[in-house]
């Protein structure tokens, strides 16, 4: 069976053109919606501020351009909301929401050109709305946040001598540009894993269901074997050719034999456990055939009447195999498979258990993050196989290193996530340290110098209720590891508590 890998773009997007149209037109009702609050807020809100507008600036040079810029973008608003009524796919919807874009730039720029804290105030606020308003596609939001924001500081600047706190002011809307694209480009990111696996779980719920209705209609035909039960004591009246074939002539024999086949409770649903006549019951049991290894089995079981007898009939369909399938995609579904360790979807998952299980117990929790230093040269001068090499060389070291309750995960390229239960910082950087010796030591055919990594350790803070802070904390300590030369362990410490510790 092939195993489909979903790319994605830098923005979050799917690679492939005709994926994110399928997925964009399953989101437009919502899209819709949520872009009719979004246009009608921005008008009333727009329009509240009028009042705003004639209390600060009434008498001003700033009066009228302020009433202005503020009508444009309510009507823009008004008309958006109109035109939405004929929308009808994504491509109308991203050009509805550029325009309104196109208007609100250079009006919103306008309002802030006063120096007051409102003014200031809203220079922070303009970039979330341009990357988080409206459903834009991601090169189309980088490009409204980062032209809005700089003609916003712009016109807020313009006209006042020089002072140097504004290079300040510029370096953090840079920063927080920065950031919300990062944000938006992780959502675009998990909203589509999300769907893709939803869509992945419909289909198999959707053939499972085929599956069922079809061994109802077809129960008598299928070449299953099928037992015949007296209702009352489970006495075998009767077993077709395959039941023979799959327990046996000998097990096919008498009642006590066939029995022995069963566990006592899934034999008890062939006589007891089942519905009025005329109606199907589905079980899914074990059967032990005397000569073969325990199989799981699909029992269709109904009520019937034959010579006078309540008899049951019973069909037993072989789904061991649909049962090792499952179990094989729910390993896929959370593993990574070029490693074998722990998939990203995974380990926010598990690191959500632990965060409450640590409150609870009032444990410790620590978190890694390590990085392959030099990766990409290594890729580059001695080829992917030996980069896949290095990432399942590291792999298998986590699996000799870490506890039965740790979990290694893979969180993308060759960045990792180490979660550590029962574990403070420290005993978390005694472990990265054993991990960074233990890479330098390895030897990898093809690499002609040692391999290193460089680790990052924080802890999870109590309070903390998801493990993003605690990731945020160990990836700032790991780039201080990087900063400080590589091939080194360093653990993060707050500001107060002065450098992060280190190991090397």
């Amino acid at each position: 069976m092939q195993i489909q890998t979903t790319i994605f773009t830098l923005g979050g997007e799917f690679a492939d053109p005709a994926r994110e149209s399928e997925f964009r037109a399953e989101r437009m009702p919502e899209w819709l919606r949520y872009c009719r609050l979004a246009f009608f807020w921005a008008a009333l809100l727009n329009a509240l501020f009028y009042a705003n507008d004639f209390l600060r600036f009434l008498g001003t040079p700033h009066f009228a351009v302020a009433v202005t810029a503020r009508s444009i973008l309510v009507f823009v608003s008004l008309v958006c909301l109109a035109l939405l009524r004929r929308v009808r796919g994504f491509r109308e919807l991203h050009t509805l929401g550029l325009v309104w874009c196109a208007a609100a730039v250079p009006a919103c720029a306008v309002l802030l050109s006063p120096q007051t804290e409102a003014a200031l105030f809203f220079l922070f606020v303009l970039p979330i709305i341009y990357t988080q308003g409206f459903p834009l596609a991601f090169r189309a939001a980088a490009v409204v946040s980062l032209l809005g924001s700089g003609l916003a500081l712009a016109f807020h600047l313009a006209g006042k001598p020089w002072a140097a706190w504004e290079l300040g002011l510029l370096l953090a809307l840079v920063t927080e540009n920065a950031v919300l694209l990062l944000l938006l480009s992780r959502s675009n990111r998990l909203q589509r894993q999300e769907w893709t696996a939803s869509r992945a779980a419909e289909r198999a719920g959707l053939e499972l269901d085929e599956h069922r209705r079809m061994l109802q209609t077809l129960l008598k035909a299928v070449p299953a074997p099928l037992l015949v039960l007296s209702r009352s004591h489970g006495a075998l009246f009767q077993a077709n050719a395959a039941a023979r074939r799959f327990f046996g002539e000998a097990a096919c024999s008498d009642a006590a034999s066939i029995r022995a086949c069963f566990r006592p409770e899934d034999f008890a649903r062939l006589t007891s456990d089942l519905p009025p006549a005329g109606e199907v019951a589905e079980h899914e049991i074990r059967v032990f055939p005397p000569d073969g290894p325990p199989r799981d089995m699909l029992l269709v079981a109904t009520t019937a009447v034959a010579g006078g007898r309540e008899t049951v009939l019973a069909i037993l369909v072989d789904v061991t195999r649909r049962k090792e399938m499952e179990v094989h995609l729910q390993w896929l579904a959370s593993t990574d498979p070029l490693t074998g360790l722990a998939n990203r979807s995974r380990f926010f998952e598990e690191a959500a258990r632990e965060i409450g299980r640590a409150r609870r117990n009032g444990h410790s929790l620590a978190v890694l993050m390590v990085d392959i230093d030099y990766f990409k040269r290594i890729n580059d001068t001695c080829g992917h196989d030996v980069g896949d090499a290095a990432l399942r060389a590291f792999a298998g070291l986590c699996g000799g290193l870490l506890r039965g309750q740790d979990l290694a995960a893979r969180l993308g390229g060759e960045e990792f996530g180490l979660l550590l239960p029962e574990t403070d910082g420290e005993g978390g950087l005694v472990l990265a340290e054993r991990l960074r010796a233990g890479v330098e030591g390895m030897r990898l055919e093809g690499l002609a110098g040692p391999m290193t990594i460089s680790v990052g350790v924080a802890e999870v803070l109590p309070g903390e209720e998801g493990v993003d802070a605690a990731l945020s904390r160990a990836d700032h300590a790991l780039y201080e590891a990087k900063r400080a030369g590589r091939n080194r362990a360093v653990a993060y410490a707050c500001p107060s508590q002065g450098e992060a510790s280190a190991g090397a």
